[in-house]
């Protein structure tokens, strides 16, 4: 099951026509080999993704309700699937409030992963959780980008090239506030793009004076931005075939590339950058050998950033990275 698959059957479905006074009727297809899921559009004509839910007692999760999404739990619904009699059942609905084409087939990206996620007969509390995971993702995309398309590339690139993207993947972004983009056990890597021919990057203070007993490193490549490259939306697809038993860290993929994007996530997932450049570029150093600021800095100064050129400077080869710690091996690209 893809994404086109989901979009496909979403498209083929004609609105559904008021058959009875019940305001929640659909017009549904099930997904392929999942029984207790529908690809649906409303009344209105919106995208919309329906769970066979069993009755629950105790109280139902709340809705949720965004500028782009909307979910509501345990719904009494008529769903009608082609030349099928209408019939009834309890329903969670998952509604795509824009019809943009672009957020349209965004919403139908996840709600696979989370399909996947769930499996057959979702449990209440597992329904609830991947859905509020749902309208996390969409939540930031409404948000200002809060990191450059070029870094993003640069980290999504590493991921996509590494020996295991489960690993890299489980170790990217542990923490938004974290100085570095990659962290486990005692290793710690950062990611530099740049947009020059300049092996030039800008660092902090803290990245160049990691903690005591960690091996922290920079990974360098140059991007550059070439019509029919590789987009970020293709490394996206590489990574997910290589991590598509673990639904969690699928979710997480999207939740962190959503986060950073924000408003841009539509158009900024097929801007598409020369893969051979960063291929070739890519080269790692020791953040505690290359130029920098170090030791103690004075009283009351702190978040001191600076840029350093890494030009001519010896970089690290793979098996010296591996030496250091084992777990650079997963971190570093394929022969």
């Amino acid at each position: 099951m893809t994404v086109t698959d989901l979009f496909r059957i979403y498209d083929e479905i004609l609105v559904p026509e008021r058959g009875s006074d019940n305001d929640l009727q659909f017009a549904v297809r099930p997904v392929p080999d999942q029984g207790a899921y529908f690809v649906g559009k409303d009344m209105a004509g919106m995208a919309c993704l329906l769970v066979e839910t069993a009755k629950g007692t105790g109280r139902k999760p709340p809705p949720i309700r965004l500028e782009n999404l909307e979910a509501q739990f345990e719904l009494v619904c008529q769903i009608a699937d082609g030349g099928e009699p209408p019939r009834e059942g309890q329903f969670t609905v998952i509604r795509c409030r824009s019809s943009q084409k672009e957020t349209v087939q965004y919403f139908f990206s996840v709600c696979r992963i989370l399909i996947q996620h769930l499996g057959g007969c979702p449990s209440r509390l597992a329904l609830a959780a991947a859905v509020r995971r749902l309208a996390s993702i969409f939540q930031s995309i409404r948000k200002p980008p809060v990191r450059s398309l070029n870094g993003l590339f640069g980290e999504m690139f590493v991921i996509a090239s590494s020996r295991s993207p489960t690993r890299a993947v489980a170790a990217w972004r542990v923490e938004e506030t974290s100085r570095f983009d990659f962290a486990a056990g005692d290793v710690r890597m950062d990611v530099k793009s740049s947009a020059g021919r300049l092996r030039k990057h800008a660092f902090s203070y803290d990245q160049c004076n990691p903690p005591p007993n960690t091996h922290a490193i920079v990974a360098s490549l140059m991007v550059e931005r070439i019509p029919g490259g590789t987009s970020i939306e293709d490394l996206i697809v590489a990574t997910e075939a290589r991590i598509s038993g673990d639904a969690g860290l699928l979710l997480k993929l999207h939740d962190v590339v959503a986060s950073t994007l924000g408003t841009d996530t539509s158009e900024a997932l097929r801007v598409t950058f020369d893969h051979r450049l960063a291929s070739s570029s890519l080269q790692f150093f020791d953040l505690r050998e290359i130029p920098a600021v170090r030791g103690s800095l004075p009283p009351r100064v702190s978040d001191l950033r600076f840029n350093v050129d890494l030009t001519g400077l010896p970089p690290l080869d793979v098996e010296t990275l591996s030496d250091r710690d084992p777990y650079f091996w997963d971190l570093v690209p394929r022969d």
